[in-house]
Formats: structure tokens, C-alpha cells, sequence
């Protein structure tokens, strides 16, 4: 069965604000519009791409990835036409991420509710997705593997116990409790002191704490990838990527499954396929019977060779599994 796939980048910022209605910054807006077609590189033929954005007669055809569009035979639908969802057999609907905002615009526009998740589930999707959420998560796998040994992060609520933290651990991170792609994330080591505590402050107002990591230093950013339900929590494969200094994405190694495990071993003493298991076992304890989707397991090599094994968790769709479905589709068409 045919699915429904939209490119909504903001979704980060939305399920922050827990509101149906968010208005994301008119650069957000500008990159929607400018990948609307972005999801013509992993979907299947005869798929469909819901664009959320007003566009020019043929502005469409301009965009990089429409020759995807072509070649499968995508159909692209305005939201104002997507009440015709309603009377056809697409099977899924599958944003970049889900939100109370996107779901409230969904429902007005006359998608049913059978291709929506519930606002119950997006709430829990919500709570899933607080940066928090990576401590038991770290303590579980923790459980499994105890020659890790590597600190989970800290929640803080007052900004004079985050600047102890950072005075106990120089070279700290500090996280927002949601945000995207390295934003909402400061190296307290590349900012004074000033401006570090009006930045947790403000952040503890807006969304209510501070997220504090002892800071390693890195050498590699890769993560693990997968698709979770509650009947299975399925391996999709690892994805190798690159950062800023201050954590924020700057693209994917486009390499094969072996060759992207080889650059990781050779990164990580401690890395193994246990680690894999025992993500699995916490994915199925923690997240699995809650949510269901695709979820990214970000992770770091240290200098020492040592392995952190979840920095991060996306419960949405990720660069990474991205860039394992077009190496997958180009390895396929050679």
C-alpha cells in the first residue's frame, strides 16, 4: 500500500511548544519549502508528497529532487487538495515528525483520522522526546553493558546547579530539553560565564530545565537506526556523520553498511554487537510501548576510544536513515 510523505523540519520546535498552533521562524519555512520534494529520494513508487507550502504554477519542477518525483511516479498534493486522502487506499502518513500543530492542520484540512496518530499518542511521543528520557535510557543499557562506564546526562531546574555542574566538569554540554539538529546545545567552554547563565536561564523558562553532559572529547558521531512498534523493534542499519564543534549536523557518510562498521571499529574499542542488543532491549522496554515509528540512536567515540552509547534520541525520521535508504536505492539501480 501506497504512503503519504511530508517534509515538516520544524516539528522539533513544535512538539516543544506541546501547542496546536505553532508558526516556525521564516527560515524554517524557507527550508521546508526548499526540500518540500525531499522525500522523493526515499519514497516508493507511487507514493505521494503532501507539500505544506503555497507554490508558483511549475515552481515544483525546479526543485533538485523532482526528477525522483518522475521517475517513481509521485504524486505531489497541496494541503488544501488533501481531503481527497479521504477516499483513497494510501496506507500511512509519514511526516518528517509528528506534533500537535501538524496533526491540528492535518485534521482541518479533511485528512482522516485513520492516517493521524492521536493527540494521546503525541503526547506521549512528547515526553518520549524530552532530551530526559536518555538517562533511564542510558541506565538501561548501562545494566546490560556495566564496562561502558560512561555518566548519563543530568536534568538541572535552576540555573546555579547547572553552573556548578559546569564548574565540576569543565568543557560541559548543556542541551535544551527539545530542539533539532545541534541546536539548543552550547559548549560551555566556548562561552563566558555570562552569557552561558542567561542561555540555561532562558531555556528553563521556555520549557522548564537544562540537560548537562560531561563534556568527551570526540572523535567520531555515528548513530544506530531503527523502526520501532509494539510487536517489533526492527535494526534498519548505522549511519556515520558529521558535526560542528558545537554539535550541529553537517551531513552523512554515504558508505556501505561494512564500510561504515569499519570506520566505527576502528573509532571504538569498546564497540560490538552487543551494544546493538542492548539499544534493542531498551528501545523495547522504554520506547516501544509507547510509540511507533522510526527512531535514531545518536552516539560518540571518544579520543580514548571509549563509546557513549546514546548522546541522543530522535523519535522522527532522520539524515541517517535517510542516507542508508539512497545508498540502499543506488546500490540497487548499479
Amino acid at each position: 500500500m501506497a504512503t503519504i510523505h511530508l517534509f515538516n523540519p520544524e516539528t522539533d520546535y513544535a512538539l516543544a511548544t506541546g501547542t496546536t498552533h505553532y508558526n516556525p521562524p521564516r527560515s524554517i519555512i524557507n527550508l521546508r519549502k526548499s526540500m518540500a520534494l525531499f522525500p522523493a529520494v526515499f519514497a516508493e513508487n507511487g507514493d505521494c508528497i503532501l507539500v505544506a507550502d503555497s507554490f508558483e504554477r511549475d515552481e515544483l519542477k525546479s526543485s533538485p529532487y523532482f526528477h525522483h518525483v518522475v521517475k517513481k511516479g509521485i504524486r505531489i498534493v497541496s494541503l488544501e487538495e488533501s481531503s481527497f486522502l479521504a477516499y483513497t487506499q494510501f496506507s500511512e502518513f509519514r511526516p518528517w515528525g509528528w506534533n500537535h500543530t501538524l496533526r491540528e492542520s492535518l485534521a482541518e484540512a479533511g485528512v482522516p483520522e485513520r492516517l493521524l496518530k492521536s493527540p494521546e499518542e503525541i503526547d506521549s511521543l512528547r515526553d518520549l522526546s524530552h532530551r530526559r528520557t536518555t538517562i533511564p535510557f542510558m541506565e538501561h543499557i548501562s545494566g546490560c553493558m556495566q564496562r561502558l562506564n560512561i555518566s548519563p546526562a543530568q536534568e538541572f531546574y535552576s540555573t546555579a546547579e547547572a553552573i556548578a555542574f559546569r564548574d565540576a566538569h569543565p568543557g560541559a554540554y548543556f542541551k535544551a530539553p527539545w530542539s533539532s539538529s545541534g541546536r539548543g546545545v552550547v559548549c560551555s567552554s566556548e562561552i563566558s560565564s555570562e552569557k552561558l547563565a542567561q542561555w540555561i536561564g532562558g531555556f528553563i523558562r521556555r520549557q522548564g530545565s537544562v540537560m548537562g553532559e560531561i563534556g568527551y572529547c570526540r572523535t567520531l558521531d555515528f548513530a544506530t537506526e531503527w523502526n520501532c512498534s509494539k510487536e517489533d523493534v526492527r535494526f534498519i542499519g548505522l549511519s556515520v556523520f558529521s558535526t560542528s564543534k558545537d554539535g550541529r549536523y553537517k551531513g552523512n557518510l554515504k558508505l556501505s553498511q561494512d564500510a561504515l562498521n569499519n570506520i566505527i571499529s576502528e573509532a571504538c574499542e569498546d564497540w560490538s554487537p552487543e551494544i546493538i542488543e542492548a539499544q534493542r532491549d531498551a528501545l523495547s522496554s522504554l520506547i516501544a510501548p509507547h510509540y511507533s515509528g522510526p527512531v535514531g540512536i545518536d552516539m560518540l567515540a571518544t579520543s580514548e576510544g571509549k563509546i557513549n552509547p546514546c548522546v541522543e534520541l530522535n523519535l522522527r525520521q532522520t539524515m541517517g536513515l535517510i542516507s542508508i535508504y539512497e545508498y540502499e536505492q543506488n546500490a540497487h539501480q548499479q
